[in-house]
């Protein structure tokens, strides 16, 4: 996966969770898991799946 490619899933998905976070204003504990969550889920991409080099002509 390309980095240009990791970046758009991490942007997509963190603004998606970041409007469940607000909408979860009174539920803590939703709160608390949303954020490990959205934690796990940016070290998986950063970490998990190798990035591509993208060869320049």
């Amino acid at each position: 996966m390309t980095m240009k490619t990791k970046i758009r899933i991490m942007v997509t998905v963190t603004i998606l969770m970041s409007i469940g976070f607000i909408m979860m204003h009174a539920v803590p504990v939703g709160r608390i898991i949303l954020g490990f969550v959205w934690l796990f889920h940016v070290l998986y991409f950063i970490f998990g799946i190798k990035t591509l080099k993208v060869e320049t002509e």
